[in-house]
């Protein structure tokens, strides 16, 4: 049995526009429960052109910069880290670890907006657990 990431990434993903402020996308991760923010082009809400994080919130409170600040100033603007719908799970994973991320978000193959994978989609369900288990190839470090 194997699952792909779009399996995994059932949820709508929570999507934000760059001209909004640090301070909204802190109360839509607050009243979404989630830690990542897709931001998408204002006129394609499929176009996802970045992401905003809740360490990206963090790391602009703490340089101090005003929380009016627009999240395309705060967050991670065209080279986030993705994955395909159609790859298997272990892709997913293996980014965020490579990268040392929570999130990744989750394209179809014409770079539309999927879904969005958090760590805590992985660790919750036995069975990824199983694949991620039985499918991992230690890497050298």
């Amino acid at each position: 049995m194997t699952m792909n990431c779009g399996d995994i990434a059932k949820k709508p993903p929570i999507t934000i526009t760059p001209d909004k402020t640090v301070e909204e996308a802190a109360v839509l991760m607050a009243d979404n429960h989630v830690g990542l923010l897709v931001i998408v082009d204002r006129n394609n809400p499929k176009k996802p052109i970045g992401v905003i994080s809740e360490r990206d919130i963090i790391r602009t409170i703490a340089g101090k910069a005003p929380l009016t600040v627009t999240v395309d100033k705060a967050g991670t603007m065209h080279n986030f880290i993705y994955v395909y719908a159609d790859e298997p799970v272990t892709a997913a994973a293996r980014k965020m670890k490579q990268y040392n991320v929570r999130h990744i978000v989750v394209l179809d193959r014409n770079g539309e907006l999927h879904g969005v994978i958090s760590i805590r989609d992985l660790i919750g369900e036995k069975q990824i657990l199983d694949i991620l288990a039985r499918d991992w190839t230690p890497t050298k470090e």
